[in-house]
């Protein structure tokens, strides 16, 4: 990342998780931060293995763009979603760049299995083009418009993002919010309470 950009990411880091950390029922687990724990994968077959926690989990990631000679920076990385939880958000948190435009994918599983030159839109669980006017939205819902196509909040498992950038160098923030799986008692008595209130409302 260009350094004169770092210092108003590292301020960024710390908003956002102190923000969090007063939330009072949320929990913030710092993901990855590339300007100090260094460049995620660029390996689809080895990406960045990182572990949710319940509650708020921030990624903070850095795409260098295109450079000269045609490189790319592809990010690659697998997230683990506990059994008994749930991938319930994916909010884009900031997005830095002059390019109005990033991109990242999902796909099942603990690699990325599409090579970037040969695969189709088709291929992919999801997938977006994201960027400045999606901060501070839930990115998970548009992402499962494209590609197969998926319904949130994702069961526990791993999925593995790739995530782009082939115009200027950006900086964005991505929260993976993760909640429990509501157990079958605690359904049943949201039944009966909402009803209550439907009720109450009508009168």
């Amino acid at each position: 990342m260009d350094s004169h950009r770092e210092p108003d990411m590292t301020h960024r880091l710390a908003t956002v998780l102190a923000v969090a950390a007063c939330a009072p029922t949320a929990m913030a687990n710092d993901l990855w931060t590339e300007t100090t724990d260094g460049d995620l994968s660029d390996d689809r077959l080895n990406p960045t293995a990182l572990v949710t926690q319940p509650g708020d989990n921030f990624l903070f990631g850095s795409l260098g763009g295109m450079r000269g000679d045609g490189f790319v920076d592809r990010d690659y990385f697998s997230i683990t979603i506990p059994a008994g939880f749930r991938l319930a958000q994916l909010i884009l948190t900031d997005y830095l760049s002059n390019d109005p435009v990033a991109f990242i994918a999902i796909q099942p599983g603990p690699v990325f299995p599409n090579s970037p030159s040969t695969v189709r839109p088709g291929d992919l669980l999801g997938w977006l083009h994201m960027g400045s006017g999606d901060v501070g939205t839930d990115i998970l819902p548009q992402m499962g418009q494209n590609g197969q196509g998926f319904v949130p909040p994702l069961p526990g498992s791993v999925y593995t993002f790739w995530a782009q950038q082939t115009g200027l160098a950006t900086d964005w923030v991505a929260n993976f919010v993760v909640q429990p799986v509501p157990t079958p008692a605690a359904l049943g008595l949201a039944g009966p309470a909402l009803a209550a209130m439907a009720a109450r409302r009508r009168r």
